[in-house]
């Protein structure tokens, strides 16, 4: 063998080992989250559960109206630390593409979070987004229920610091009995920055204790207490969706709740995605991925999306077909909604 034969012989196996360098590179794990976008589902139809088809939002107490059209929650596909991995390959892959969310996981969780806590977190994230929006929609309609109050934590100043205990439940305030969170806040404004007599309950048992009351610098009146709750609904809702977590449903929820509760159809035949948080009060809240949300959107079809306000800014396109609404409130939704088409003036997102 001569010298040339040997060289290139060498360059080969140099070569074939640089490749399989190469191609094993592309399948090492990175640091980075990539969000693109997820199923859809239609809140207002039917699924199939263990032979038996029942509606996906399961309404028992209330009468309940046919709905004629689509009402989509969306959602987003995720992989990368910590519930999962994203290759190399996977992260060009993924830039490649149009409107790509690839984020360090540093920037999106606090060190050392497990893939479980996360898990955990958007299992009960999603828990707590349906209650509130079977609140929201009782509170549209006018359907009375109530809110049970638990001390969960105090601020650094807190006036009740001295007298509560986190678990304590609020039962009175001046004798009004509390049965929600905005009752509460209004009851202690009217006494005006006088102390207060709270009743709470602990362990089974009332107690009354007399609380002195700050003012905050924006002039409202507090007694320094971080609130959990509980609510008791007259209606019973059970939502049959699974492996899909957040808080980012509740919107949806709280609009297929009312159109299924109403003679009137909220979709009116339209098929109609959308995304945000919801709050008792109607306030729609901002959620992560949007663009990719839009885009699941509308590869499923739909041509109105609803969108949080304060996610609208991040939305840098919007597919052929298809408008974009921001919304800040529950009402916002339904006056959009209501509107004939091409009659409404609320903003969009483009």
């Amino acid at each position: 063998m001569d010298v040339k034969t040997t060289l290139r012989a060498r360059a080969r196996r140099v070569g074939i080992v640089l490749a399989i360098l190469l191609l094993a590179t592309l399948f090492i794990p990175t640091p980075y989250t990539i969000q693109s976008p997820g199923p859809t589902f239609d809140t207002l139809e039917q699924v199939d559960i263990e032979g038996e088809t029942l509606d996906m939002i399961e309404i028992d107490g209330a009468q309940t109206y046919p709905t004629d059209g689509q009402l989509d929650l969306t959602t987003i596909s995720v992989s990368g630390p910590p519930t999962s991995t994203s290759t190399l390959l996977e992260v060009l892959y993924h830039a490649a593409q149009p409107y790509p969310a690839i984020t360090p996981a540093e920037l999106l969780y606090p060190p050392e979070t497990t893939g479980d806590e996360v898990r955990s977190q958007n299992a009960e994230a999603m828990a707590d987004s349906q209650s509130w929006a079977v609140a929201a929609a009782l509170e549209h309609l006018g359907i009375d229920y109530q809110q049970r109050l638990f001390a969960l934590d105090f601020a650094e100043d807190s006036p009740a610091a001295e007298f509560l205990e986190p678990n304590d439940e609020i039962i009175s305030l001046n004798g009004t009995q509390i049965t929600g969170h905005g009752q509460l806040v209004n009851t202690i404004q009217e006494a005006n920055g006088q102390p207060v007599d709270l009743r709470v309950r602990r362990n089974g048992d009332d107690q009354t204790f007399t609380i002195p009351v700050n003012q905050a610098e924006d002039g409202t009146y507090q007694i320094g207490v971080y609130l959990d709750s509980e609510f008791v609904f007259p209606i019973d809702v059970e939502i049959h969706l699974q492996d899909v977590g957040g808080p980012s449903a509740g919107l949806i929820f709280t609009l297929a709740l009312i159109d299924r509760m109403t003679e009137d159809s909220v979709t009116d035949g339209r098929h109609i995605a959308g995304t945000g948080t919801i709050d008792p009060d109607g306030t729609v809240g901002p959620i992560g991925g949007v663009q990719q949300k839009v885009m699941a959107a509308a590869s499923a079809g739909a041509t109105i999306f609803l969108a949080p306000d304060m996610n609208c800014s991040e939305i840098t396109h919007v597919p052929d077909g298809m408008t974009v609404y921001s919304v800040d409130t529950l009402d916002t939704a339904l006056e959009i909604l209501d509107a004939p088409a091409g009659e409404t003036n609320h903003a969009t997102c483009s």
